[in-house]
């Protein structure tokens, strides 16, 4: 089958962390230039002079088409998928015109800087019959694919809760990085409420439940923040289940834990850990360990469930997300309208705070 040729907005020249196009070099472009399912084929920036300077900075083939608006990308008939790695801020204008053009689309999460946009995005996709993925790719690590497998197999019996507990050490507490102040904006549409936290991806792995959210919000003399750092967060799942969140900002955490999910069943608990970072990229370092009864508790291999090539490259979840969109696998990627859900629930979330 002929490769996915793709169109990438937001790849920088330079690949500095935060800086723009940092995440389109380290986590889209690995794969894309590794998959045989996928050719890069041309580049949007703010301009065509940005355009060329990141095909040179990166090595690309010199035939990569150089772009410097979105509809310029989206009306190239040689690509099949534009894909947006950028501010969210930019998301709504940038894939727009690719909607229109009826060509496939990958956003990155957050889908539109609110929910109003990402409502708009979604109906557009579905009246124009495109493809879409969005960058929630927890949904296809390898411990969450197992941890959904023993769920839905039955042996914890019928589920009664699903609790949480996160330490985020992946960012400073008391400083911040400049240029990258709209994470700390409880308006911006990208921050610790609607990435780190938006991350857990509810609709896959809390789905349709009734949540009440206590965020707290820290001022900073240098860097004003109105955005929450810690989020509390307690409801129940569709089937009656109690479930909770609690995510807390801090330096390091004092168990080197920096994620806890326990599910706890009528018959057994599942329990899955991972280190400090961001949870949601797919460091191999965690642990899955399952509980029945009065049995010891098994630690359970998840290893196996990436194929090697996709294991071995950086941001293996990406990667993983772009493999199971090229072999039509859906469960393993977020869409529009899915994650529109996950914009809806959190502004429940809010809502109710």
């Amino acid at each position: 089958m002929a490769p996915i040729r793709v169109g990438l907005i937001g790849l920088s020249s330079t690949s500095t962390s935060f800086a723009a196009g940092a995440w389109a070099a380290k986590a889209h472009l690995p794969w894309l230039l590794k998959s045989p399912d996928y050719k890069l084929v041309a580049l949007a920036n703010s301009s065509v002079e940005a355009a060329k300077a990141s095909i040179k900075a990166h090595g690309l083939p010199a035939e990569t088409r150089a772009y410097g608006t979105p509809e310029e990308i989206a009306n190239d008939p040689d690509v099949d998928l534009v894909v947006v790695s950028v501010n969210v801020a930019k998301h709504y204008d940038l894939i727009k015109p690719a909607l229109h053009a009826k060509k496939d689309a990958f956003v990155e999460w957050p889908l539109g800087a609110n929910t109003t946009e990402a409502a708009e995005l979604t109906e557009l996709a579905k009246a124009n019959g495109v493809k879409t993925v969005v960058g929630l790719q927890a949904r296809a690590d390898p411990i969450v694919i197992k941890t959904k497998e023993i769920v839905q197999s039955g042996v914890l019996g019928n589920l009664t809760s699903s609790n949480v507990v996160v330490a985020n050490s992946a960012f400073p507490t008391q400083t911040w990085f400049a240029g990258a102040e709209y994470y700390l904006s409880k308006d911006s549409g990208g921050n610790m409420l609607t990435i780190f936290f938006g991350h857990f991806d509810f609709e896959d792995a809390l789905p349709h439940g009734d949540y009440r959210g206590w965020p707290r919000k820290v001022v900073q003399e240098n860097y004003p923040r109105t955005a929450p750092d810690h989020l509390l967060v307690q409801g129940t799942l569709e089937n009656g289940a109690l479930a909770s969140i609690s995510v807390r900002a801090t330096e390091e955490a004092v168990d080197d834990v920096g994620f806890c999910w326990v599910i706890t069943g009528t018959k057994g608990e599942l329990e899955l850990t991972r280190p400090p970072g961001s949870w949601q990229t797919g460091p191999p370092e965690g642990t899955l360990r399952l509980r029945v009864g009065k049995n010891a508790a098994e630690a359970i291999d998840f290893s196996t469930i990436h194929s090697s090539d996709v294991a071995t490259t950086e941001e293996p979840n990406m990667a993983a997300v772009y493999d199971a969109f090229a072999k039509g696998q859906d469960d393993r990627f977020s869409t529009f309208e899915s994650s529109l859900r996950v914009h809806k629930l959190l502004d429940r979330i809010v809502q109710a705070s």
